[in-house]
């Protein structure tokens, strides 16, 4: 398997997640560039852990069960895919901060 296919059937397994943390970031970095405080830019990553918490547990009850033997077929374990999506958005959140905080700080 490719790593375009890898990327491919993380985005499909995890775009709820994906489309949420990235609301969730744009909001974040609108709020930033009005009035830039730290103790915002704290709970700004306290809050990003309990949305993902509580989208990743939605998602995986909105989720049809035999879904996750598509991705297990093809060589994709469930919680790989769930490290990769939460890595992803995370990181993508914090450098996204990262860049509002040396824009606006």
């Amino acid at each position: 398997m490719t790593l375009r296919n890898r990327i491919s059937l993380t985005w499909r397994y995890g775009k709820a997640q994906f489309l949420v943390g990235a609301v969730y970031a744009m909001v974040c970095a609108a709020l930033l560039a009005g009035g830039f405080s730290y103790m915002f830019f704290v709970d700004a990553f306290i809050l990003k852990a309990l949305i993902m918490a509580i989208t990743l547990y939605l998602a995986e009850q909105f989720r049809d069960r035999d879904a996750i033997f598509f991705y297990i077929n093809l060589g994709l374990s469930r919680r790989r895919l769930l490290v990769s999506i939460i890595l992803i958005d995370f990181l993508a959140f914090a450098l996204l901060m990262t860049v509002m905080l040396l824009i606006h700080g």
